[in-house]
Formats: structure tokens, sequence, C-alpha cells
């Protein structure tokens, strides 16, 4: 007698657990639905969100400002330099040659005015003496022609003198008209104020100060970046040399779609996440301003909207979002990095774009490392001066 085995096969779920599954997903669902909606109306609604964000800050040029051949370098790629701080040096000797024959110059001009103030004097005594002369051949004359009658004096001693008056009368004229053009020189001024001895002094200056730009010095304190200076490079003004970047002093730029650009106001906050540090590390910043254009305006090439081949693109604005210092000192950036940004509106910001919060330092943007240059410039030609003189 043979014995079946009974089958086995998995029971079906019960209706009502299935029910039960159904209704606890379809509650789940629900209450996700109404999460989401609650977030939407009480903030969700009320953010822009862009990811075409970059850090800024100001990239500060050193070129060089005179022809020569660099030295020595002294500085290099991501070192830390205080304004002032020596860069490099050239070897400048046309600026050295220039200087030497400014210097020259200016000399030859002091001994030269000195010579035209000496001149004055001689001829202010030469007219005294020429008219003196004529004085006493007038009187002769006079004297001449009184005793004339009595045959004393002949017809022509008189005739003489007549001529000898009227020679010292035009040597009079002359040495007047030559006192006249020496005083144009020098009437009215000192030998420091002559203004010949100030244009050649005013060309040593600045021969001196292209000397003196021999050493190339830091304009801020910063980052030193992009360097292109090198032993041996011959230089000419105006060819960038380094770069310096101050990290202390960034901002973001974030390129916001035109269609939401209608709830961007000056003074709104932003939450910024930058891919350097990941989602962990959020910046606090704030709306300053809006550029007054779209970025296309300001492109190399801007768009030709006549040109009959138009599409239709949403343009992007940059809008200027300041950091907080002590957030960008805890967590350094460096310009050109990406950013998130997300910025947060209510209807009751009613600021308007024409009223930017951008400000800049209190002091500006400024260097003080060429202040004094034209001092000592002018402390130069000074000793010049002073030795010619």
């Amino acid at each position: 007698m043979s014995t079946q085995k009974p089958e086995h096969s998995s029971s079906p779920i019960q209706p009502e657990k299935r029910i039960r599954m159904l209704m606890l997903v379809t509650l789940i669902f629900v209450l996700a639905g109404l999460i989401w909606t609650a977030w939407w109306f009480l903030r969700g609604q009320y953010r822009i969100e862009t990811n075409d964000a970059y850090v800024s800050g100001n990239i500060t040029p050193v070129n060089d400002q005179t022809a020569g051949t660099i030295r020595k370098v002294l500085v290099e790629n991501t070192e830390f330099v205080n304004a002032g701080q020596v860069m490099a040096t050239l070897q400048a000797n046309r600026s050295q040659l220039a200087l030497q024959q400014a210097g020259a110059h200016l000399a030859a001009t002091v001994r030269q005015v000195r010579k035209d103030f000496a001149k004055v004097t001689a001829l202010q005594q030469t007219v005294s003496a020429k008219n003196a002369e004529l004085h006493k051949l007038s009187s002769d004359l006079i004297r001449y022609k009184q005793s004339l009658p009595s045959g004393a004096i002949s017809a022509i001693r008189i005739e003489d003198t007549q001529n000898e008056i009227a020679a010292a009368t035009a040597q009079v004229a002359a040495e007047q008209a030559a006192l006249k053009g020496t005083q144009a020189i020098v009437a009215g001024t000192t030998l420091q104020t002559n203004p010949l001895v100030r244009q050649a002094a005013a060309q040593f200056e600045q021969a001196d100060i292209q000397w003196q730009r021999r050493v190339v010095r830091a304009p801020i304190s910063g980052y030193v970046a992009e360097r292109a200076a090198y032993p041996g490079l011959m230089v000419h003004p105006g060819q960038r040399l380094f770069s310096v970047v101050p990290l202390n002093d960034l901002w973001v730029v974030a390129n916001v779609k035109e269609t939401a650009m209608r709830h961007v106001r000056p003074g709104q906050r932003v939450q910024l996440t930058s891919d350097y540090y990941g989602g962990d590390v959020h910046y606090h910043g704030k709306v300053l301003g809006l550029l007054p254009g779209a970025g296309s305006a300001f492109s190399i090439l801007p768009p030709e909207d006549a040109s009959g081949n138009y599409i239709h693109i949403v343009e992007r604005v940059p809008v200027r979002i300041a950091l907080p210092a002590a957030e960008l000192a805890k967590h350094p950036l460096r310009p050109g990095l990406s950013m998130v940004a997300e910025i947060h509106w209510t209807p009751s910001q009613k600021r308007s774009v024409l009223k930017p919060l951008t400000t800049i330092p209190v002091r500006g943007y400024q260097t003080a490392i060429y202040s004094g240059e034209l001092r000592r410039a002018q402390q130069h030609a000074a000793a010049i001066i002073g030795d010619n003189t």
C-alpha cells in the first residue's frame, strides 16, 4: 500500500493582511505628499536655486613698469606676500643711463640759469655805463655849441660828437634789449623756481621714478599666482609678471535665470554650498546687487538679435552675493570655485533692485607702494640743484 505525501505550497496572503499593507503604503504616500505640500507652501516656493555660481575676487596684476632684463625673482606661486614686498629686480641699464643723462642736463641747466642771473647784473651795469657815456656826450655837445661862436670849438668837433651820441644811443638801446631778453628768463623767479630748472628737474624726476621701478613690488598683500617672471627675460612696460590674489575679500556671482529674477532683491538671505567642502559646509551670504545686464550683454561677442536667425533662450542675470568674513576665514575659498546658491525670498521684501548694498572696503581699493617715489625723486633733484648752485 503506497502512501502519497501531501503537496506543500506557499499559502496565499490573507485578504485582510493585504488590505492593511495597501493602506499603510497609501498612508505613507499621503503623508509624504502632505509634508512636501506644506514645505512647498511654507518654504519651497520662496527659494531660488542655481548651480551656475562661482567664487570671484580681486585678482591684482603686477605689471612691469620700466624696460629692462629680469635679474632676480624672489617669490613663487602660492607664496604669501605683503604689500611692498620685493618680488623681482631688473637690470635696467637703459633706465640708469636715462637717469644719468637727465641728471647731467639738470646740472647744466642750473649752471646756465645761474649764468643768466649773473648776465642780468652785468647787462644792468653795462646799460648804466652806456647811459653815463651818453649823458657825458650830450653835456659836451651843449658846451661845444656854446663855444662855437667864439671859435674855441670847430664845427667838425660838434658833428663828431653828434655822431658819437647817435652811436651811444644805439648801443644803449641794444644793451637794454639784451637786458630785457635775459630778464624774461629769470625775472620773478629764483634758481629753484625758474621754469627752465623746473622743466629739467621734472625730466630728472621722471627718469628717477623709472629707475626706482626697476624693483618690482607687491601692490597689495595676498597670494602669488601666474608667475611669468624668469631671470634673463627681457620685459617692457605693461607686461604682466605676477598676479596677487587676496583671499580675505571674496564674493559669489550667481547666474540666475531671468524667469526667476522678479523675486530677487538686494538684502535677501542666500545659502551657499561649495563642492570644495561638500554639503557639510554652508555659507550664509546676502544679495548685494544685480549686474545691470544679462551675462550675454557683457560677452566679447554680444548677440545680434536683428540678424533674422534669432533663437529665444532663457538668459541669466549675474547676482553679486556677499560672503561672511568669519565663515570665509574658517573655510577659505579660491576664486573660480563652483558654488550652489539658494536665495530665500519673501513677499514682504520690496527693496528696489536699483538700491544695491554693494560697498567697497572702508579705505577703498588702494596701494601705497608708489606714494614715496616722487618724494625721493624730488629729493635727488634738489640735491643736484644744490650741488650746482
